[in-house]
């Protein structure tokens, strides 16, 4: 009887052992399907899409590639909101198969449904790509609002931890004693087990979920609770700390020239040459895209940069990708300031201003912040604001200015010239915001409006005037200024030839490749050309018959100095202008502002005058009274200079 009872008591032990061992298998897998599921619905970016369309990206590929390797994850399936299959993690790339979308949908609608994981034990020892144990654990993907967005099946190992419990407890069963035992002790060590297990999957999750996927470096989130965990400690004092952003030079083009596998491996080489040249005193992080920041607690001065410098040395070194070599550069901003209190994000602000002076300075290089920095920075900002208000806001004008023949002193047309106001109406000088417009990329919609206004204009005034357009290099970018200008003309009905376009020396040495083409377009369309600013560049002499201008604009800096004691610029100017007539070229004389200018230039046959002394720029409706009204003092004019007696000769030419 007490053999049997034995018996008895050995076969309802081992089967609630096993049991035991199930339940503790099954809870532990759910556990870990649930952590695992909160660590892909926040670390793989635009997780909506990916379920929606079940194709990822390189990015989510790459997070995808990590998450299989956290805790006892083998592989995994997602399902939509309609409990159809959208993904298998070990056939990415791959269609799925016939009916695959259907593949255990009844689970998937199951968790949809309640909310509730499903969890199924599998015996895989007699499937050769498969452990012996495995758990397939149906959890639901939450959003950041909470609603179910779809299903995740995690396929989870758990060979191991049943080994455990059978290897440790199942042979025991034999004793009756053990009976009880295994009633209240195989729960309670199952339990710590357990928690054993949970807690390194945990550290797992939370380890791969605080790094950046790419660099190793901290992420945006990890970093300020690290930092604020330092400063709550007092182990950082920001008082004696260096802020460094760092921001890759033309990122986009690798990306968008050799692919956005080269641009994430460069994104590795900028990473290593940031971690490896951390103290213990520094924290990195990549903050997103292609930002990174260190915070630096103890150097000084001489120690940031040499610590700045060994990493521009360091990123510049080529990376090599597919047999493609890659080299890029850093612009970095820097801010140290010892005495104020200024909390974390304003001193990021002000890092991040000289980031951008850094950039604005033709990037590969580095800034300090400086008040006077900000002020500059702060103003540029405000600049660039007005200008993407110009179009909603009416804030962009053309205004005309003169052109005066100097033999006859009548007008013969008029410079277009932009005009820029600020919301109170005042206005921002040309030569502030046309630089401002280039950086920010809206010149060429700016410049394609003024064509288009000052055509228009032209075609309504006397047919003997022309209009004359400055054009800036950015306009030649996309190849299309011809045709711009060929639509211009055709909508307006203006001849070409009353068409100026004006470019300047410094436009054709940086771009000659990209421009000449166009330019004899233009030139072949009928539109008259003019080298604009003449002798303030390198005056390459070259440029004035390759491009068969029609007119050439002598730069205002001759006109200032014209009236000194020193006669050499006046030999200059008569050698300029001759050189024109001699290449079949009107030449203008700009920047004429007094009656002692004037009487200089008349020793000399230039051809037309300009400048505030013939008449500022004015706005389009006040050309007509302007032309109506200069015809009586012209008359004037002619009459007393005929009334003089002769001059010294004029200038050769």
């Amino acid at each position: 009887m007490l053999f049997a009872f034995v018996a008895v008591m050995l076969v309802v032990g081992k089967l609630f052992i096993a049991r035991s061992v199930d339940t503790v298998i099954e809870g532990n897998a759910e556990r870990k399907a649930a952590n695992w599921a909160t660590y892909l619905s926040k670390s793989v970016p635009d997780l909506e899409q990916l379920i929606d369309n079940g194709e990822p990206t390189q990015a989510q590929a790459a997070v995808i590639d990590k998450a299989v390797q956290v805790a006892d994850v083998f592989r995994f399936k997602l399902f939509d909101a309609d409990a159809r299959m959208v993904l298998i993690s070990d056939e990415l790339g791959a269609p799925l198969e016939a009916g695959a979308r259907t593949d255990h949908n009844g689970h998937a609608r199951e968790v949809i449904d309640t909310g509730q994981a499903v969890i199924e034990l599998q015996d895989g020892r007699e499937k050769s790509n498969r452990p012996d144990l495995y758990v397939e654990a149906y959890v639901p993907i939450l959003a950041a609002g909470g609603q179910t967005i779809g299903v995740v099946e995690v396929y989870l190992d758990q060979t191991p931890v049943a080994n455990l419990f059978h290897r440790n407890f199942l042979y025991l069963a034999g004793a009756l004693g053990l009976v009880v035992l295994a009633s209240f002790g195989v729960p309670f060590i199952a339990y710590i087990l357990k928690m054993r297990q949970q807690v390194k999957t945990g550290e797992k999750v939370r380890l791969l979920s605080s790094r950046d996927q790419l660099t190793g470096l901290h992420n945006r989130a990890t970093f300020f609770q690290k930092v604020q965990d330092a400063l709550d400690a007092g182990l950082l004092d920001l008082r004696k700390a260096a802020i460094i952003f760092i921001d890759l030079d033309n990122f986009k083009t690798i990306n968008d020239t050799f692919g956005h596998k080269a641009g994430d491996e460069f994104l590795r080489h900028v990473g290593a040459a940031i971690s490896e040249r951390l103290s213990p005193n520094d924290m990195a992080a990549r903050l997103g895209g292609d930002e990174f920041i260190i915070i630096s607690a103890q150097r000084n001065i001489d120690g940031i940069e040499e610590l700045i410098e060994a990493l521009r040395a360091a990123v510049s070194v080529p990376v090599r990708v597919d047999g493609m070599a890659l080299n890029g550069h850093l612009s970095i901003g820097v801010h140290i300031d010892r005495s104020e209190q200024l909390t974390l994000k304003e001193r990021m602000h002000k890092a991040d201003i000289a980031l951008y002076q850094a950039k604005l300075s033709g990037r590969n290089t580095w800034v300090v912040f400086t008040p006077e920095l900000e002020q500059k920075i702060a103003r540029r900002q405000y600049v660039e604001e007005c200008i993407l208000a110009g179009f909603s806001e009416n804030r962009f004008e053309v205004h005309y200015q003169p052109l005066i023949e100097q033999s006859s002193l009548n007008v013969v047309g008029f410079e277009a010239l932009l005009r820029l106001t600020d919301g109170a109406g005042t206005h921002i000088p040309p030569a502030e915001f046309i630089p401002v417009a280039e950086k920010a990329g809206e010149i060429s919609r700016i410049g394609a409006w003024v064509l288009e206004e000052a055509v228009q204009a032209a075609a309504s005034w006397p047919p003997h005037l022309f209009v004359s357009v400055n054009l800036s290099a950015r306009q030649f970018d996309d190849g299309t200024l011809l045709d711009c200008v060929s639509a211009c003309l055709e909508r307006s009905g203006l001849e070409p030839h009353r068409l100026e376009l004006e470019v300047t020396e410094n436009m054709l040495i940086e771009q000659e490749a990209k421009i000449i083409d166009q330019l004899n377009a233009l030139n072949a369309l009928g539109v008259s050309l003019a080298m604009d600013d003449f002798g303030a560049g390198y005056s390459s002499l070259g440029y004035l018959w390759k491009y068969k201008f029609n007119k050439l604009k002598v730069d205002r800096s001759f006109v200032n100095s014209l009236t000194g004691p020193d006669n050499r610029t006046r030999h200059v100017l008569d050698t300029i202008i001759s050189l024109g007539h001699h290449l079949d070229m009107t030449v203008t004389i700009e920047g004429i502002e007094s009656e002692a200018q004037v009487e200089a230039l008349n020793t000399l046959s230039c051809d037309h005058f300009q400048g505030f002394y013939y008449g500022k720029p004015l706005p389009s409706h006040d050309l007509a009274p302007f032309l109506a009204n200069a015809i009586q003092p012209r008359k004037r004019r002619l009459r007393d200079a005929a009334a003089k007696p002769a001059g010294p000769a004029k200038g050769l030419g």
